[in-house]
């Protein structure tokens, strides 16, 4: 699969580099795709990434990872053109109130849009796995088949796919997630994860763990 990771921070840096290592090829797209910080990103990631212009990535990517801050992602947006056949990965999260997935919906022109990975914090992304656990990842979006590609992605890396629904499910989902950060990340940091344990997927586990 060709994904284009657009944004090079942790959150993008992070995610493009497991893609790569998955097998996938990677893109990352960034406004100076020939500097030294681009070039150590590419030797972390290894012979799968290279890296390219915004737009350059954005017509290179099936998949699309919007991981830039929400008023980076409204001018990347506004200048993408049509982007009919690609799912974009909606990671931005913005602090004034607003629904980033409202605003991003409107400017995908014709993305199939899903929302993912906002949620965690890039440390856990980079090492999801808790001893015999790995860390849940929610997602959600209106197009079941991009819903699963996303899913996939995710199992790739070793988090745990958990698909809410639609948005208005996401926003409350991101508000429970808003306040337990601020009532644990003063005792445990950044590197802690959440996970949604359902009795199928213990089994489905276990049964992997001793085979």
């Amino acid at each position: 699969m060709k994904i284009a990771s657009i944004g090079t921070g942790n959150m993008g840096g992070t995610l493009g580099k497991r893609w790569a290592e998955a097998g996938h090829e990677v893109m990352f797209g960034s406004r100076e795709p020939h500097s030294d910080r681009i070039r150590t990103l590419l030797q972390a990631a290894g012979s799968k990434a290279q890296a390219g212009t915004v737009q350059e990535a954005i017509a290179f990517g099936d998949v699309i990872l919007l991981a830039v801050m929400f008023d980076e992602a409204e001018r990347i947006l506004s200048t993408a053109g049509d982007l009919s056949g690609k799912i974009l990965i909606n990671c931005t999260n913005r602090f004034d109130g607003k629904s980033a997935d409202a605003e991003v919906l409107r400017l995908a022109q014709n993305a199939r849009v899903v929302r993912a990975f906002h949620t965690l914090p890039w440390e856990v992304i980079a090492n999801p796995q808790f001893g015999q656990i790995n860390a849940t990842a929610f997602l959600s979006g209106m197009h079941s088949e991009a819903n699963e590609t996303v899913a996939q992605l995710m199992q790739e890396i070793s988090l745990d796919p958990v698909d809410v629904g639609d948005s208005v499910n996401m926003e409350k989902i991101d508000a429970a997630i808003g306040a337990l950060w601020g009532i644990l990340s003063p005792q445990f940091g950044r590197d802690f994860g959440i996970r949604v344990l359902r009795r199928e997927s213990i089994e489905n586990e276990n049964v992997r763990l001793l085979s």
